[in-house]
């Protein structure tokens, strides 16, 4: 056994540590935290894999990594920060019991074999695969519309305790298979669309009272003249 961060410096020399992209360090009978910041010169990773060890913490949040993968190892907690850019993430066969905020660009999550009993992803529209599978107390699983549970080849949650997964827009049976689609409420607040019928009737109704105004006019000084006339004659 070992200590991580002594291994990477026993192997890793500062001064090529620049030009590294893919850093392995797997099955080494790693102990304690994998401690990796800026100063440390890994400026390029992309791609960590620490899997198979006994690795009990991590901090990295400083590094632009893409994948990650801490499997098999000692993992309890997952309150640490971790790499905003982080697309792929296997935590999976570890002691996790919960997991704190994850990257929002994440599209592959493999959280197999642990000890969860609820998990939060609806905020996660980028996330295409998922395996929750072997979390036997997993009962509460909530997933962003996007995702479809439905896709075995991207969905898989045997041995759970999962029985309905609700998303934004639908319901899916873990036991069944089947997906139900939630009616939509209708938007109360929507502005109202006018009746062309009412304001045609106004308008029509506005027409025919000037008319009438009209003729009645037309009427009065008609009659106006008459009677002048039979005064002058009389």
């Amino acid at each position: 056994m070992m200590e991580a961060n002594k291994y990477i410096n026993q192997t890793y020399p500062p001064i090529n540590r620049t030009s590294i992209k893919i850093l392995d360090v797997s099955s080494k009978n790693l102990t304690n935290t994998i401690n990796l910041g800026p100063s440390d010169n890994f400026t390029s990773i992309l791609e960590l894999n620490a899997s198979f060890n006994q690795i009990n913490n991590f901090n990295i949040s400083q590094l632009s990594l893409q994948t990650m993968d801490f499997s098999h190892n000692n993992l309890i907690n997952f309150s640490m920060y971790i790499p905003s850019a982080l697309e792929i993430i296997n935590l999976s066969h570890n002691s996790l019991s919960d997991i704190g905020p994850i990257s929002d660009i994440l599209t592959h999550l493999d959280i197999s074999n642990n000890l969860l009993t609820y998990l939060d992803l609806h905020n996660y529209k980028h996330l295409v695969s998922l395996n929750c599978s072997a979390n036997p107390d997993l009962s509460n699983l909530t997933l962003n519309s996007y995702f479809d549970p439905s896709d075995s080849s991207a969905f898989d949650c045997r041995g759970t305790n999962l029985g309905k997964i609700n998303t934004t827009s639908f319901t899916f049976d873990c036991q069944t298979g089947s997906k139900t689609i939630k009616k939509t409420v209708p938007d109360t607040h929507s502005p109202i669309t006018p009746d062309i019928n009412f304001y045609t009737g106004i308008i029509i109704g506005m027409c025919i009272i000037i008319i009438v105004f009209i003729v009645a006019m037309l009427v009065y000084k008609r009659l106006r003249k008459v009677l002048n006339y039979e005064i002058i004659c009389y």
